[in-house]
């Protein structure tokens, strides 16, 4: 199976600061497609691996009706990874570029 990893701006959530004079920060949705129809059904969990500078870096999900996705704020691009787990006890991994479109 192959799997890809995506993110996308979450739709109706303004950028907030977290600091004062601080960065605007987007709402982005992390998830996985899968190449063929009904891979997401052999997926267990899936483990996301965010940028270094994240306090929780490693994040995850179980939800397979929402792509095993995850929901961050960030400010600004990177590479992340997943690790994952399928149901017949093996392990895939992929990457990608975490960006969105404003």
């Amino acid at each position: 199976m192959v799997f890809k990893l995506k993110s996308k701006l979450v739709p109706g959530v303004k950028p907030k600061q977290f600091r004062k004079r601080g960065r605007d920060h987007r709402k982005v949705r992390i998830y996985i497609v899968g190449e063929n129809k009904g891979d997401l059904e052999n997926v267990e969990s899936v483990q996301y691996e965010l940028h270094p500078t994240f306090r929780e870096r490693f994040r995850v999900s179980v939800d397979q009706n929402r792509n095993f996705a995850i929901r961050i704020w960030t400010y600004g691009f990177f590479k992340a990874k997943a690790k994952i787990s399928l149901k017949n006890g093996t392990v895939e991994t992929t990457e990608g570029f975490i960006r969105w479109e404003t």
